[in-house]
């Protein structure tokens, strides 16, 4: 342990021509952990894949509206609405309530598209595009960081 300490500490003072470079070994595990980000970031991004193609989109109805207030809003001046949306697959109804709030109100009785899975329409989300679940860009955007910072201890 005193090494490992000893090593951080070495690699701040200026390098004589007999030193050798401590920082290899802080580089595998940064590496290891970008590595396991980016992996991450591949499962999720493949799952998210799977739903869009095992997902269809319907044409739903407001039906409700509900609003929220950001902690820091202490005067209640800018409410997020959050839509609660009753759309048709077959001959049943199903309820999707906005994951996302809006700034600006959604009248009831206008129209959203929704996007469901369709072995679970509950499983729905408003909008085309939008996919329930982790983005994995952030993933992406950690693995690199961490690459980086590995890069910069074997320097």
């Amino acid at each position: 342990m005193n090494l490992f300490f000893n090593n951080i500490l070495t690699m701040s003072l200026p390098r004589t021509p007999g030193m050798t470079q401590p920082g290899a070994e802080f580089m595998l595990p940064f590496i290891g952990i970008a590595i396991l980000c980016l992996g991450v970031g591949f499962y999720f991004t493949n799952r998210r894949q799977q739903w869009l193609q095992q997902s269809a989109t319907a044409e739903g109805v407001v039906v409700e509206v509900f609003k929220k207030y950001n902690r820091d809003d202490k005067m209640g001046n800018y409410p997020l609405h959050f839509p609660q949306v009753k759309f048709n697959v077959g001959n049943h109804q199903f309820l999707a309530l906005g994951e996302e709030g809006f700034n600006n109100p959604l009248q009831v009785g206008s129209r959203i598209p929704v996007r469901y899975n369709v072995g679970n329409p509950e499983d729905a989300t408003l909008g085309t595009e939008h996919v329930p679940g982790v983005q994995p860009k952030v993933f992406y955007i950690v693995s690199g960081l961490f690459f980086a910072i590995g890069v910069l201890f074997a320097l």
